[in-house]
Order: structure tokens, then C-alpha cells, then sequence
């Protein structure tokens, strides 16, 4: 409730793009088999998410031409995620809710 008063589109936590990404690479490269039923992919990504930290950006500018600064978090990041991402994979398949 409280937070439809003040959110707004604006508002974006990158490490959820970032873990959803390299859900994404990792079935398209086939890398390491992925369970890909949509319980499976929300599974992956929620366990992935509890373990990463959240980076949130804000401003248009920021998403439109980031800082540097901003670039290297992104690319450790994108690291970090796929260690968590493979991690999380290995969990799902051990117990799957499908």
C-alpha cells in the first residue's frame, strides 16, 4: 500500500535483470541443463536473488548512459550472478516443486 504512493516506474533493482540474463545465457548456451518449466525458472531466480546484493537504480539518466563506476559494479554483478544463478540451478534440480 505504501509503496504504490511514492514508487514508480523509475525504481529498478538491476541485479533482477541481471540474474534473469544469465538464466537466459545459460539455456541458450546449453552450458548446464536447465530445468526450464516456468516453476523452475521463478525457483532459479528467487534463490539466485536471495543471495545477491540488490543494486537499484533510479534515474533515467543513470539507466540511458551510466557512469563508469556504475559499469564495473554491473560487470561484477553479471559475475556474481552466474556463480549464483549455476548455484541455484544445482538446488532446483535436487528438489523441484514440478
Amino acid at each position: 500500500m505504501y509503496k504504490e504512493m511514492y514508487y514508480h516506474d523509475d525504481l529498478e533493482n538491476l541485479a533482477e535483470e541481471i540474474v534473469f540474463e544469465q538464466i537466459h545465457q545459460l539455456v541458450q548456451t546449453g552450458e548446464h541443463e536447465v530445468p526450464t518449466s516456468e516453476v523452475s525458472i521463478q525457483d532459479i531466480a528467487a534463490i539466485a536473488l536471495n543471495n545477491m546484493p540488490v543494486k537499484y537504480i533510479c534515474n533515467f539518466m543513470e539507466k540511458k548512459e551510466p557512469r563508469e563506476k556504475l559499469k564495473e559494479e554491473v560487470r561484477d554483478l553479471k559475475d556474481y550472478a552466474k556463480k549464483q544463478v549455476i548455484k541455484a540451478i544445482n538446488k532446483v534440480k535436487q528438489a523441484p516443486h514440478d
